[in-house]
């Protein structure tokens, strides 16, 4: 682990430390995670030609793959996937990087997150999942996509709220639509 922290450092340049990274496993977290987020993909190709870890998490439960979703680098999520990083990994809110991905719009990223076999009705901490979340931010066609795997139109956060309320809050009618209409599949 020190090697390739030692690597890092030496290397590539991209931001200083914060106060918080007191140790060399939270550097080189930091590092990492600002390598995807900032979309460094030598550094990333480097750390997994080193071993590195993909599913290291921050204080705040981020992965390299929830930063790069919520970005939108595709290229690095491709990646970062094809070497095994892990999609249903959560954050400390219960976020995916798809919630992420469809939250920020970034719609290739979100399509290609929905491929793994983790992400229908994965929940937050809040109880919503994805759908819930393209019925928030109108990501009609995610919303079908999701349908179309199973995801539930029924299900509810812990406000009582299923994605067709939240839809309805949005006074999104062409939303409520897609997601009746995915209450018949």
């Amino acid at each position: 682990m020190k090697s390739i922290l030692s690597f890092i450092l030496i290397s590539f340049s991209l931001v200083s430390f914060s106060k918080e990274a007191t140790n060399y496993s939270e550097q080189l977290i930091e590092k990492v995670n600002n390598g995807a987020k900032s979309n460094n993909l030598p550094l990333m190709q480097e750390y997994i030609r080193l071993g590195g870890d993909l599913n290291v998490q921050d204080h705040k439960g981020y992965t390299p793959l929830i930063f790069a979703a919520y970005y939108g680098h595709t290229e690095m999520v491709n990646l970062l996937l094809e070497n095994k990083a892990n999609p249903c990994i959560k954050d400390a809110r219960g976020n995916t990087a798809l919630m992420g991905a469809i939250f920020k719009g970034n719609i290739s990223v979100a399509y290609k997150l929905m491929k793994s076999d983790c992400v229908v009705n994965q929940k937050n901490n809040a109880n919503q999942t994805a759908l819930m979340y393209a019925a928030l931010f109108d990501r009609q066609e995610i919303a079908k996509k999701l349908i179309e795997k199973g995801e539930a139109v029924s299900d509810t956060d812990i406000n009582g709220n299923s994605a067709i309320e939240v839809a309805q809050k949005q006074f999104n009618d062409k939303m409520v639509e897609v997601l009746k209409s995915g209450q018949n599949n």
